[in-house]
């Protein structure tokens, strides 16, 4: 058996892109969506504070570098 996190990454990415469909719904008002998006600024902000607290690795540069130009490549791919 091989190590398990202790948390559940699929269900966090569900229900950050739950919170931006209700977010950008054209059913949600103005202030329900303010409040929905304050939301995601303090799970953004928690997430920047969690990183700075942990220790980098070796291969990170290179991963985080990967995974830009894997955003870019989406990003144009889109506007063709």
């Amino acid at each position: 058996m091989g190590f398990k996190y202790s948390y559940d990454i699929t269900n966090a990415v569900r229900e950050v892109n739950a919170c931006a469909y209700d977010i950008t719904s054209p059913l949600t008002d103005g202030f329900v969506a303010w409040g929905a998006k304050q939301d995601l600024y303090r799970l953004k902000w928690i997430l920047e504070d969690a990183l700075r607290r942990c220790p980098n690795f070796s291969l990170e540069e290179e991963w985080l570098r990967e995974e830009e130009k894997k955003k870019v490549i989406r990003i144009l791919s889109s506007d063709i």
